[in-house]
């Protein structure tokens, strides 16, 4: 029951050329900055989706992850702002507080379920948003917090990379994170525990019979969740350099993760990510240059797709394809 399905020479040669590529890609543009800044972009809105998962495997759907992501980069902006904290060090600390809020979470909705939980979840993202917006001597308020540090400089093969203003830095460093969050996601799924989230998602009451403390399944479900997702908010002020209220907060942070995953596949590890690196480019490219508000348009026959053609997502049905290919 503990052990990991080993995966196939063909499926791992096909990873492996798909890493080969992206590692590479920078270096094949002539001009790359731009092309990176949107595929580092999609890298960390693929990260939070696979962080968003972890909980939804669970069977719960939540559309407050927002107040996670918000508090994580609200945390680590303080840290540096007020106390000058070294960048990485004020985003592992700054991420604690979207630990503690997904611990209140999990306490204070432990009864809910369905429809409830979502409702309740998209409630509980308004507390922290309306508290920093209106905390003006701490948190500018609705100002939002300028002049965030960048991500510090890495040394790397004699070469130094500086990260937080070289979109090829930023590009390596979000590739480099989303393969972190993809190995936690897959050894997560395949785990024991993964298989008690599992049972919980289709039955509580047979999980609980069998000897799963649902609760305490449920509760480190929501920990390692929300303390991936405000890691991410985290990641996002320093490249960033500025954040507000309305946008660390808001309601297209708690949706996209869940569109991204229903479109690239919940129960696959590279589901999430696919989403991002298929979705994210195309609004950035496609519908932004044309019609800005163009997204939503997006989203919304993504939905209509995946739901009648591609249920179990496109990460899924790519690798039922390619199994087919090489048979």
């Amino acid at each position: 029951m503990t052990a990991h399905p080993l995966p196939s020479k063909r499926f791992v040669l096909t990873l492996l050329a798909l890493a080969l590529v992206l590692v590479c890609w920078p270096w094949l543009l002539t001009d790359p900055r731009l092309y990176c800044q949107i595929l580092a972009m999609a890298f960390l809105y693929g990260a939070l989706a696979l962080a968003w998962n972890i909980y939804a495997l669970t069977g719960a759907l939540s559309l407050g992850h927002a107040a996670f992501f918000g508090l994580g980069a609200y945390g680590s902006a303080l840290l540096d702002h007020y106390g000058h904290w070294p960048v990485w060090l004020a985003m592992l600390v700054g991420s604690l507080a979207g630990t503690a809020y997904g611990a209140l979470w999990s306490l204070g909705f432990r009864r809910l379920r369905g429809a409830y939980f979502a409702l309740a979840t998209l409630a509980a993202m308004e507390i922290p948003k309306v508290m920093i917006d209106n905390w003006d001597s701490l948190t500018f308020g609705s100002l939002g917090m300028v002049g965030i540090a960048n991500l510090p400089s890495v040394g790397l093969g004699g070469r130094e990379w500086i990260i937080g203003r070289e979109p090829g830095g930023q590009y390596y460093l979000l590739l480099a994170f989303v393969a972190l969050l993809s190995w936690i996601h897959r050894q997560a799924i395949h785990s024991r525990w993964g298989w008690a989230i599992r049972a919980i998602r289709e039955n509580e009451t047979t999980a609980a019979a069998i000897g799963i403390d649902v609760f305490r399944t449920r509760m480190q479900a929501m920990l390692v969740s929300s303390s991936l997702t405000a890691l991410c908010g985290a990641v996002y002020a320093h490249m960033v350099g500025l954040i507000e209220p309305g946008l660390v907060f808001s309601l297209h942070l708690s949706a996209l993760p869940l569109i991204l995953t229903m479109f690239g596949g919940r129960c696959h590890s590279l589901g999430p990510v696919l989403g991002a690196l298929l979705l994210y480019p195309v609004d950035q490219l496609v519908f932004h240059p044309w019609l800005p508000a163009g997204h939503l348009a997006l989203y919304g026959l993504v939905i209509v797709i995946t739901v009648f053609f591609l249920p179990q997502g496109i990460a899924t049905w790519l690798q039922q394809r390619l199994r087919h290919a090489w048979h």
